[in-house]
């Protein structure tokens, strides 16, 4: 028996160089509970960004799991998923017979799921059109890969003699695969098939054509029962599709609630001068309410649909042709067990673009800059030190002149750096940080007070004229938009991008969120191997809110990169507005401990890798969790936001200079 997890990284290099661009290794459980370990194409989606396996296979080796990547790049290079029903329909006569149309107002369903519920039994369907399916890939494979041939032998020939043989045809039709000869004489119109889907001319719809030729024959092989793995029943739509469906009803609530409002909206505007003396000013206020009440619900269902949206994207492995995926464990402190790379990350990058203009980011930081410049040039190594054996320098260095006279005696070639050289001092630091870009940084940082209509009549008692008339001269309104959290940490990151740029400190600027545990976004601003640029400005300027605030899985990806940085003093920053949560962050939703019970044992793990962590945040409710999630006390708590850029460089220069 052998693990996806003691595979996968190796099975994603293996995978990039077949398919020439990067791949996401994802585990079935990640997207579906499978019935077998047979390939459901109407079960898996039709990503071409990610390919999905068995937590474990019945493998001699780790070749196994090569040999399925193989079969699962095959079926997209075979273009299995380009199937459609349509297409079927017009192509293969025979299924004619066994479709009929969805009644009106069923639920949507994919192309697979109406192919197979064509049928009687349309899981046997469905586990019979996979068995066809890998009889052509199969062969497609072997012509294009010639090499694959002994690997495919070995696993098969294991196959072969571990798993017993089934009185049922597709038992017999996958042994026949694997190599198997002896095929009883019945099931010899099945071998027939799976001998014709070999031909280089056949097609997906090849396939099809031989499961309506096949499938009277193995459906009356079957006794059925009620505990039969092939029920009258079709399985229930897969997890991604029944997503896809719940938004598509989102959005028809969507476009309704825009008419509601719009039709109250223009309501209201037409009604306003008929709407005289105080019953009608009460009406106007209810006008104002129903159109806050309408527009507050309206914002809300969108960003769920967003959220659900961006979430059935991320388990299909949609939109992920830039970014690289991780795995990391998970801690449940109610088990107090880690849960075995639980979580999958994302990293993709941030690049910005000429949309996003930094003249205002620019300005707006004008007033913190020389500040923080002051702060932190006064860490800067002034001294300097002897640095020896170099190729040229101001003195001889007389140790490594010794060690070159013993080369030559001994008939070696001696080393030529003589010299040595006085150098300036540098820092050896590497700083992470990891920005906080949940759904909540949206909010204004000084939200603008409930207009009072009372008030608003008694402070205006000397004009009693309707306010709408247009002769009315109303009260100055502030319409500057009020700033959002996000805009300051733009600004805070920006400022201290600059200064750590002058002080010549490495560093990387990263922004976390997601939605679910294989979800984990880590968005790349900058990495620290990267120079400070235009770019850089751009990326940072292109940080938006985003969804939930899952650190753990955040904090372990930050801590890999600088374990992998090779300095000696490694530095990670959080940043954020609030706890940790998410949507599966734990049994329960609503219990905050989980989350943070596993951030702080995420910051455990990086100290006890020689990182150095702090927490920033400007939740005022802050020390309640921030007490028992960071070590040794190390998190600050800031009261006014517009601090975040001083507070950030104090916490630094604190943090690398000891």
């Amino acid at each position: 028996m052998v693990s996806l997890a003691q595979s996968e990284d190796t099975l994603a290099l293996f995978t990039e160089g077949i398919a020439g661009r990067y791949i996401h290794i994802k585990s079935t459980e990640e997207f579906v509970n499978h019935r077998r370990l047979a390939y459901r194409p109407d079960q898996t989606g039709q990503s071409s960004d990610a390919i999905y396996l068995p937590e474990h296979i019945n493998a001699p080796d780790h070749n196994g799991y090569r040999v399925l990547v193989m079969e699962q790049l095959g079926l997209r290079e075979c273009q299995t998923f380009s199937f459609r029903m349509r297409t079927a329909l017009a192509r293969v006569d025979t299924l004619k017979a066994h479709y009929s149309e969805p009644a009106t107002g069923t639920a949507r369903s994919g192309d697979f799921h109406l192919l197979f519920g064509s049928f009687t039994h349309p899981n046997l369907a469905a586990d019979l059109f996979t068995l066809l399916e890998k009889a052509r890939v199969q062969a497609y494979l072997l012509r294009t890969y010639p090499g694959l041939k002994r690997h495919l032998q070995n696993y098969h020939n294991h196959l072969l003699s571990t798993e017993s043989p089934d009185i049922d045809p597709l038992s017999w039709g996958h042994r026949y695969l694997w190599g198997e000869a002896n095929i009883p004489q019945q099931w010899s119109l099945l071998s027939c098939a799976l001998q014709n889907l070999e031909a280089s001319s056949t097609d997906v719809y090849d396939s099809v054509s031989e499961l309506c030729t096949l499938y009277s024959l193995i459906e009356s092989a079957y006794v059925f029962t009620e505990t039969d793995p092939y029920p009258q029943q079709q399985e229930s739509l897969p997890d991604w599709l029944n997503r896809e469906q719940r938004v598509e009803e989102w959005e028809e609530d969507l476009e309704q609630l825009d008419e509601r409002l719009m039709a109250v909206d223009m309501l209201a505007a037409e009604d306003v001068e008929a709407q005289r003396g105080d019953s009608g000013d009460a009406a106007i206020r209810e006008a104002e309410l129903d159109i806050k009440s309408l527009a507050d619900e309206r914002d809300t269902l969108k960003r769920r649909i967003d959220m659900e949206r961006a979430s059935v994207q991320h388990a299909l492995g949609t939109n992920r042709a830039n970014a690289r995926s991780f795995r990391y464990d998970e801690w449940d402190y109610q088990q107090r067990r880690y849960l075995n790379r639980w979580c999958r990350v994302y990293e993709e990058p941030l690049t910005g673009s000429d949309d996003y203009d930094t003249t205002e980011l620019r300005d707006a930081i004008k007033h913190f800059q020389p500040l923080v410049q002051r702060q932190l040039e006064q860490i800067r190594p002034t001294g300097l030190q002897r640095v020896s054996r170099v190729q040229d320098g101001d003195e001889l260095d007389l140790n490594a002149i010794i060690e070159a006279r013993q080369d030559i005696r001994a008939g070696h070639s001696p080393n030529e750096q003589f010299y040595s050289r006085k150098e300036r001092m540098q820092r050896d630091v590497c700083a992470v940080f990891l920005i906080d870009l949940s759904a909540s940084t949206d909010d204004p940082i000084e939200p603008p007070e409930p207009f009072d209509w009372d008030t608003y009549q008694k402070n205006n008692n000397d004009n009693l004229r309707d306010p709408f008339d247009s002769e009315f001269e109303e009260s100055p309104v502030d319409e500057t938009p009020k700033r959002k959290i996000i805009d300051i940490q733009r600004e805070a990151m920006v400022v201290m991008a600059s200064a750590l740029d002058a002080l010549g400190d490495s560093y990387g600027v990263y922004g976390f969120s997601g939605y679910g545990k294989d979800n984990v976004e880590i968005y790349t601003a900058k990495d620290p191997h990267e120079a400070f640029s235009q770019r850089t400005l751009q990326a940072i300027a292109s940080m938006t809110p985003k969804r939930s605030t899952r650190m753990g899985p955040a904090i372990r990806h930050a801590t890999h990169k600088l374990t992998q940085s090779g300095h000696a003093m490694k530095v990670l920053i959080v940043i954020s507005d609030g706890f940790p949560q998410d949507s599966d962050y734990g049994p329960e939703r609503g219990n905050h401990n989980y989350g943070v019970e596993d951030t702080a044992k995420s910051l455990q793990e990086a100290q006890q890798k020689g990182v150095e962590t702090f927490c920033v945040t400007v939740d005022r409710s802050g020390p309640d969790y921030l007490q028992r999630m960071c070590p040794n006390e190390r998190y600050l708590v800031i009261e006014d936001m517009a601090d975040l850029p001083d507070q950030l460089s104090k916490v630094y220069t604190a943090l690398t200079t000891g």
